[in-house]
């Protein structure tokens, strides 16, 4: 747990690059200790069919409510789904009956409001934790709604989008490179466990996961984690096979989930497939200027002149073009938790792009089946007494969440 070093924040030609190419990822095949290997998932693929019952549904159908952007979405204990809508500068609490119970927050520099909301954390009882760039804070409230105070995220290790809810006012998950002093040695990438408290943030070295120093390589395992209900974390990070490890509380490895799943190749179409697909993703002006916003937000500078939208993107699809690919797909594209501790592990597809089938197994090593991809999907937040929340659009481009309830039984 030694390998962090002293640290020092990108440049601002790392932050460009990282606004348009933030699909990039990194690649390598790590080790495992076989003292830590498990009996491994045999069994053959065995897709199941979930039963779920609608619980009700905002946004859609034309319900009266609107969401400019959904930037994050959390259940609480008791069933309330909390909703930020980063575009509205606010966060909406809705009951188990699809009724908006409050909304709270708006823009500004007062207590309780936001300058550049980037994402939030729901915790189990009720409190939200709303994580503002440009206040440089974590704006909380209590199951009530009401303002509790800021956390100030400087001068320290602060959470990133990326990190997790466990349970108590803690999070984990690496730190955010762009608020946060300092960097790591090249194959290393540090997770914290963060605490929240009334008003100060305090961060402890969890463990240190790989990464890779292929900046400019597509295909490369990233890190994917997950929190269990009981403080253990789910973790993968350099295998290109399907290999999970099961991290104690203190960090340490107490086990090791695998199965026998073949990487997808990367073929010359393959390749075709994910140039055309970084280009299609690159951001259009409006999108651009609002993404660089939020960095310079995150960063605490002022770029002079801007940035000019054609010069970046002509220079972005040049990097696109000399993009170098790892040989292979990751088998594992993505992790997440329920809270009955169940891991839903989405697998890539073929062309490594999109989501392939979603395994559900246990932390002990048992395999529940598979869902196929044109399911419903993982889900964008899990809730108590099997409450799924996703994330959907409709044909205008409008944005809203679907509630549904997994059939108790079916996964015993």
């Amino acid at each position: 747990m030694n390998g962090v070093s002293g640290m020092s924040r990108p440049s601002t030609i790392d932050m460009v690059r990282h606004v348009l190419l933030s699909a990039a990822v990194t690649v390598g095949v790590g080790a495992c200790d076989d003292a830590h290997r498990a009996a491994g998932l045999r069994d053959a693929d065995r897709f199941v069919a979930l039963e779920m019952d609608t619980i009700y549904q905002i946004g859609l159908d034309g319900d009266g409510h609107y969401f400019g952007r959904v930037s994050s979405i959390g259940f609480d204990a008791s069933g309330r789904l909390h909703v930020l809508d980063t575009d509205a500068h606010e966060v909406t609490s809705w009951a188990d009956d699809g009724r908006m119970i409050r909304r709270f927050g708006s823009r500004g520099d007062g207590p309780g409001e936001f300058r550049t909301p980037r994402g939030a954390y729901v915790f189990r009882d009720g409190t939200v934790a709303v994580r503002d760039i440009g206040h440089r804070a974590l704006v909380t409230f209590d199951s009530a709604g009401e303002h509790v105070g800021n956390i100030r995220m400087a001068g320290g290790r602060v959470p990133g989008n990326g990190a997790v809810v466990l349970a108590g006012m803690r999070l984990v998950g690496p730190h955010d490179p762009w608020m946060t002093s300092g960097s790591t040695t090249d194959s290393e990438r540090p997770v914290y466990r963060f605490s929240l408290e009334r008003d100060s943030l305090r961060s402890e070295l969890l463990f240190v996961a790989w990464r890779s120093t292929e900046d400019d390589m597509s295909f490369v395992p990233t890190l994917r984690h997950a929190a269990l209900p009981d403080g253990r974390i789910v973790v993968a990070d350099s295998a290109v096979g399907y290999r999970i490890d099961i991290l104690s509380t203190e960090g340490a490895i107490d086990g090791t989930l695998e199965r026998a799943v073949t990487p997808w190749p990367v073929t010359e179409e393959v390749m075709e497939a994910e140039r055309e697909r970084l280009i299609a993703g690159l951001p259009d002006e409006r999108a651009l200027a609002r993404a660089v916003e939020e960095m310079q937000a995150a960063m605490g500078i002022r770029l002079a002149n801007g940035v000019d939208h054609a010069e970046t993107m002509e220079n972005s699809r040049a990097l696109i073009a000399d993009r170098r690919f790892a040989s292979h797909i990751p088998v594992i594209r993505r992790l997440r938790a329920d809270w009955d501790g169940r891991i839903w592990v989405v697998r890539s597809d073929a062309t490594g792009g999109g989501d392939g089938p979603i395994d559900l197994i246990t932390v002990e090593g048992g395999y529940l089946g598979s869902l196929h991809q044109e399911d419903l999907g993982l889900p964008s937040a899990f809730g108590p007494d099997g409450l799924m929340a996703y994330r959907r659009t409709d044909e205008f481009g409008r944005q809203g969440i679907l509630v549904v309830r997994l059939r108790q039984g079916q996964l015993d």
